[in-house]
């Protein structure tokens, strides 16, 4: 850890932050790797592991990206 971080954090824990958990924010979320998501991919990669990404994403309605990010 840089030196530049680690006064940003004793700042923030001096300035009364308690927790180190990040906070919610709004916007697009960082990650599409969702309870919801792994439990429509599992099965199908159970099913037959020999499939492309592509038709493993069209199966569940995400681009190859994001399953590839998953």
């Amino acid at each position: 850890m840089k030196k530049t971080a680690v006064y940003k954090w004793v700042k923030r824990f001096s300035e009364g932050r308690e927790s180190v958990t990040e906070e919610e924010r709004s916007g697009r979320p960082a990650t599409i790797r969702t309870e919801e998501n792994i439990a429509k991919v599992c099965p199908i990669l159970r099913k037959n592991r020999r499939l492309t990404v592509r038709s493993r994403a069209e199966q569940v309605n995400l681009t190859e990206k994001q399953l590839r990010k998953s």
